[in-house]
């Protein structure tokens, strides 16, 4: 969280440009680094490859950072990603703006019916967390990809543990004369661009703070 602090604080600034790209982990002997695909403990199940491809393609403008698209054992360090969720649905995809399902979809729901409500927007929640760490062993891997992983402080492997909360709202369709089928892939269609679109916004907040924080 204190890095977020300080990004924001720089950000911030007036005229301030991320123009520095030199690798900022050089100074730790990393010279290239694995990153492979994104751990998902999250209940929503497509984040996963958005999040690993956007990370990906923002690290390499990083000038004399060799990246390694999966994991290489040679590679002198390896970036984990692990995206998590609250544990129940509705906290991760939380409905909001409820409105009366008769007043958006007449002719579909009928006048007749004990009117029901639709939530008109969805709040979503995810939590990625990043690590860097120099040549990790099975225990490392498996104490960092743990519960109290985000417990875990920087040491001289460790070179970067955080977490980003991430969150985003999207406005849900309700199409009258349409099946429910097509407005659940009206939905599901809004879902994965606001998955994608909190993908490209993770990165760049990764970008910027491995940048910062060396």
């Amino acid at each position: 969280m204190r890095w977020l602090i300080i990004l924001l604080m720089l950000a911030g600034c007036s005229g301030y440009r991320f123009s520095q790209q030199e690798n900022p982990l050089s100074q730790y002997g990393i010279q290239s680094l694995s990153v492979p695909m994104f751990y998902n403990y999250s209940n929503i199940s497509e984040a996963s490859g958005e999040f690993t491809r956007e990370t990906y393609r923002l690290l390499t403008g990083f000038s004399g950072l060799k990246l390694y698209n999966g994991y290489k054992s040679s590679s002198d360090a390896i970036l984990i990603g692990i995206i998590k969720s609250p544990e129940k649905m509705y906290d991760s995809l939380r409905p909001n703006n409820l409105r009366v399902a008769q007043d958006k979809a007449p002719n579909s729901i009928g006048t007749t019916r004990e009117n029901f409500y639709i939530p008109g927007t969805t709040d979503v929640q995810l939590y990625l967390q990043v690590i860097v760490i120099k040549k990790p062993s099975e225990e490392e891997l498996s104490l960092l990809k743990s519960g109290i992983g985000d417990q875990v402080r920087t040491n001289s492997k460790i070179i970067f543990n955080e977490v980003i909360p991430l969150k985003m709202q999207y406005t849900r369709e309700i199409l009258d004369n349409q099946g429910t089928q097509v407005n659940a892939t009206q939905n599901f269609g809004a879902q994965r661009k606001t998955i994608r679109t909190m993908a490209e916004q993770a990165a760049v907040t990764v970008r910027d703070m491995i940048f910062y924080a060396f």
